[in-house]
């Protein structure tokens, strides 16, 4: 006869400590999606219920009652792809490590399309979906507010045109 019990060495015991610092973490995550526009919101991959939580959030006034109401979001958050959302957030938060990269590979491509000729080419080929009339026009433009010798990043004049470039590639990077 068989034992049909698993091994005490199959277990992973999670200690309660562990467990509620896994549910504040989720709380916090829910406290920054109450922070975030309804219009931004909408990209997250967040289900209906999630969503209602979000927009019963506003009517509440009472402290107690949004500490409850945040527990309540930590629970439903449970049964979201926590590191989607996770990602969604850091895209719009400045002092994440994910919108830094972001904000640096979108200067360098801005001085690469400032800089070299083929630098067009190559931003079309990764990225088709670009209006390529529109930088095109761009890149013009602000080619025409630099000086004629300008060969660093440190000296791109931060001109109407090159801050377009950027927010552009920015956008297209983060979509």
């Amino acid at each position: 006869m068989t034992d049909s019990t698993p091994d005490n060495d199959d277990i992973i015991w999670v200690s309660k400590t562990e467990i509620k610092k896994d549910m504040h973490k989720l709380q916090q995550m829910g406290e920054q999606l109450l922070r975030v526009k309804a219009s931004e919101l909408a990209s997250f991959p967040l289900n209906d219920e999630m969503f209602a939580a979000i927009e019963e959030s506003k009517r509440i006034k009472s402290n107690e009652a949004m500490r409850r109401h945040l527990q309540y979001i930590g629970k439903l958050m449970r049964n979201l792809d926590i590191e989607a959302i996770q990602l969604c957030l850091d895209k719009l938060d400045p002092s994440s490590d994910y919108y830094q990269r972001i904000q640096n590979q979108a200067e360098l491509w801005r001085y690469k399309l400032l800089t070299s000729t083929d630098a067009l080419g190559q931003w079309i080929d990764q990225h088709p979906e670009t209006d390529r009339q529109q930088l095109r026009a761009l890149i013009r433009s602000a080619q025409k507010e630099q000086s004629d010798d300008f060969s660093s990043q440190d000296q791109i004049k931060a001109g109407k045109n090159t801050k377009k470039i950027l927010q552009l590639v920015k956008e297209t990077l983060l979509a």
